[in-house]
């Protein structure tokens, strides 16, 4: 539930990003200097005074700091009072929020005396509690800063604090350190397309804005289990779970328990494809996962669509095995798998027994994951979790990234219904990644998970049954 607002100013409240784009290069000319260099950037992320210093040393400007920025100031503050407005329904928008009970204040990279004049001219000053610029908390729109002084004077969490912003780097800043984000279009930021990958809501009108978060999406590619425990049915559940909304494409019918995997049918890979662009074409997925593929032929369709639609988070559990130890994957796609699946992957999580056939060495030990991990990992241009819970120690797994190795520690649980454990943890992680969490965040988080529902202790079957994927609901009596 979201408690608190925190704003920025330039081209998310107000119109005013033009000013910015001449008004470095501008100020250089009112002293007689011709700029060499497109100023703009500067006056994007800079706070006045750090462009006063880059002025100084750049274009030996000499004049103090205090006075550059007074200068400066004079000029914007003219513009401000002449023509800057706000964005269409911001008034609006600050009404419905404080009738919510939503805290607001501004944190922005212009100096206090504009964003005061601007605000009051404007009419909407009263709806904030305070303000704070990046040249009065000393830093700029890089670091986190200001949105924790903000969010500490607005008294709530972050997960609770929304910072709206109409700048990339501002946003990613925010988005890192914790907080819900929204991304206000801005003509003059170019790169929209990641702006609403990395935003909890993206906003073009604030006269339509509602705090609703605009849900991820992840899409499981892989074979359904007809007990409900692994494949398609484990991946919705953990998806869901995740409060992400899951999609899927069915490459397999499956007729299997607890007990072991009776018979296996194929979809014909024209209709995979068909399932494939139904979903790419309507709600394109922030991340995918792909399980069991049994087939050559289904594996080719499933990298020609993916390549097709340049599909984004792409987490490959090489399922061969089952947890019963039913074969689910014929000889010859293996070699396909690894051929034309590995290399567009964002992330392979094969067991031990798996991570063998495709590093093609025995893994004895610690040493020995280390090394196959890397052999996949560089070999296929993917990034690997090495999952070690087959004897070769605690379910400690490892992760291989850009030639970077992280161990994830687990403590065995004393559980022996693991069915679809792989599956499950796979599609947690690609929900993860679908949120905007870094790979390694994910990982983590996916293995609590996994941990958590295993903990649940839920016994279902005669064999080995599945994990508890709903255990934070409780199911009552």
């Amino acid at each position: 539930m979201i408690k608190g607002a925190i704003f920025d100013l330039d081209g998310t409240l107000i119109d005013s990003m033009f000013i910015w784009d001449t008004v470095g290069e501008d100020y250089l000319k009112s002293l007689g200097i011709v700029p060499n260099e497109n100023l703009t950037e500067i006056f994007r992320t800079f706070t006045l005074e750090q462009a006063a210093e880059y002025y100084r040393q750049h274009y030996n400007v000499q004049l103090s700091v205090q006075e550059i920025t007074e200068g400066i100031n004079h000029m914007v503050e003219e513009t401000y009072r002449t023509k800057v407005l706000l964005k269409t329904g911001v008034t609006d928008c600050l009404i419905r929020l404080q009738r919510a009970g939503i805290k607001m204040c501004i944190a922005t990279v212009t100096d206090r005396p504009i964003v005061e004049d601007v605000t009051k001219r404007l009419g909407i000053r009263e709806y904030f509690s305070e303000i704070f610029t990046c040249a009065e908390v000393g830093c700029s729109k890089e670091t986190p800063e200001i949105y924790r002084q903000a969010r500490n004077h607005l008294g709530t969490k972050k997960t609770e604090t929304i910072v709206f912003e109409d700048v990339l780097h501002a946003l990613k800043t925010a988005k890192k350190d914790g907080f819900k984000v929204a991304a206000v279009y801005d003509s003059h930021e170019p790169r929209q397309e990641e702006m609403k990958a990395i935003s909890d809501y993206y906003i073009t009108d604030f006269g339509s804005f509602c705090l609703q978060t605009k849900m991820k999406t992840t899409l499981t590619i892989a074979g359904s289990d007809s007990s409900g425990g692994a494949g398609i049915q484990a991946d919705i559940k953990t998806i869901t779970m995740h409060g992400v909304y899951a999609m899927s494409a069915i490459a397999a019918l499956t007729a299997q328990n607890t007990l072991g995997v009776q018979a296996i049918s194929d979809v014909s890979p024209e209709f995979l494809k068909k399932q494939l662009d139904a979903v790419f074409e309507d709600i394109f997925p922030d991340s995918v996962k792909i399980g069991m593929v049994s087939s050559s032929e289904l594996i080719d369709v499933i990298a020609d669509r993916l390549i097709f639609y340049k599909a984004k988070n792409v987490v490959i559990d090489p399922v061969m095995v089952a947890t019963s130890g039913s074969a689910l994957i014929k000889t010859d796609a293996i070699k396909t798998l690894v051929s034309k699946l590995l290399p567009i992957a964002t992330l392979v999580t094969p067991n031990i027994p798996e991570a063998e056939v495709l590093s093609g060495m025995k893994i004895k030990s610690k040493e020995d994951m280390q090394k196959a991990a890397e052999n996949i990992g560089e070999n296929y241009g993917c990034s690997v979790l090495l999952k070690g819970g087959h004897s070769i120690n605690d379910a400690n797994d490892l992760l291989y990234d850009s030639g970077k190795m992280i161990w994830f520690s687990g403590k065995r649980i004393d559980n022996s219904n693991t069915h679809g454990t792989g599956c499950t943890l796979s599609s947690a992680i690609a929900s993860n990644l679908a949120k905007g969490m870094s790979l390694a965040d994910s990982v983590k988080k996916a293995k609590d998970y996994i941990s958590d529902a295993l903990a649940a202790g839920l016994d279902l079957g005669k064999g080995s049954g599945p994990i508890k994927h709903n255990f934070t609901i409780d199911s009552g009596i």
